[in-house]
């Protein structure tokens, strides 16, 4: 974890990556995806904006999606909505925002959601970003079915903001049996850069995730919230030769022996996988789901950051 001053200190500390939220061209078919092949249940869904969420039991939703048609959609077309990042608490959350010199330029939608409050901007690149905090740690009471209630708009600091911790420290990880796949948890996202200093300064400095591989020179880096991990893998879209956006969404999975019979199972129902890269320190597996969004599936034989310290840019991309 870096050290930083109190005059450097950033307005947020996250604990973690909670979820990335995609956009889905069908919402019915991507649903079906991640439970039968990703291993996800179906928590909740969301009809008045085309919306659904699912988990395994890690937190209220790992993934989430809002279809292209529904009148949230900012693109049009399929890929990121948004990532999100957890906080410690409601009162964290506040106060951070209260530090930022200008809140509501930088986070102009503040939701109240039941289940968590949330603020929502955009990165140098445009992608967006929502910052939360959990506000009822029964969520699976206040989630499941078709939910309709409206989400209003939350001015952050009216009232007394709770310092209370409301994520589940010891959740329970259900098991879809069924599905090919059997992840514990979503890990990362790596996400390329069009403007790598702008992102970095970003993501750093004002989400305050720390720097645990690279930094504002180097073609990569890997950042992380204050649990220890690597939740986000930032890269030079020129260096890796990719287009900036969302490049995958990490999930990973206990064992190795787990990731192949894994592998086995989705070659007997779906044919070969997009990608399976073996970087020693990791093996991962990688498909595409309906509308072609990349997804990771790994294990880890050793700590990821000295694993990715000396790689090139367009294999640590594949391999982070």
């Amino acid at each position: 974890m870096n050290a930083r001053t109190a005059a450097t200190a950033p307005p947020f500390r996250p604990r973690r990556l909670g979820h990335v939220n995609l956009y889905v061209s069908d919402l019915d078919r991507s649903m079906a995806y991640f439970n039968a092949v990703v291993g996800l249940e179906e928590v909740y869904r969301r009809p008045p904006i085309k919306g659904g969420f699912l988990s395994n039991g890690n937190t209220h939703h790992d993934i989430g999606m809002v279809e292209t048609s529904s009148p949230l959609c900012r693109t049009g077309r399929p890929g990121l909505n948004h990532l999100a990042f957890e906080m410690e608490s409601e009162a964290d959350l506040v106060a951070g925002y209260r530090r930022l010199p200008d809140p509501a330029a930088a986070f102009p939608r503040t939701i109240d959601h039941d289940i968590t409050r949330s603020i929502y901007g955009h990165d140098p690149d445009g992608n967006a970003v929502e910052i939360y905090a959990d506000m009822h740690r029964d969520w699976r009471t206040r989630r499941t079915g078709d939910v309709t209630r409206e989400t209003p708009k939350w001015v952050p600091g009216d009232g007394a903001p709770t310092a209370e911790s409301n994520y589940h420290p010891a959740p329970e990880i259900r098991r879809v049996d069924t599905a090919a796949f059997h992840p514990e948890r979503i890990s990362h996202a790596a996400v390329v850069a069009a403007d790598y200093e702008a992102a970095f300064d970003y993501y750093t400095g004002t989400l305050g995730l720390d720097l645990r591989l690279g930094g504002r020179e180097t073609d990569f880096c890997a950042l992380g919230g204050t649990m220890g991990g690597i939740d986000l893998t930032l890269f030079r879209a020129a260096e890796c030769r990719a287009e900036p956006g969302l490049h995958h969404v990490g999930f990973l999975l206990a064992e190795e022996n787990g990731l192949d019979a894994s592998l086995a199972t989705y070659r007997e129902r779906h044919g070969e996988p997009d990608a399976v890269v073996d970087s020693g320190f990791r093996r991962s597996v990688f498909l595409r789901d309906p509308d072609g969004i990349r997804l990771q599936f790994h294990t880890d034989r050793a700590d990821p950051v000295a694993g990715l310290a000396g790689l090139a840019p367009q294999m640590a991309l594949f391999a982070g």
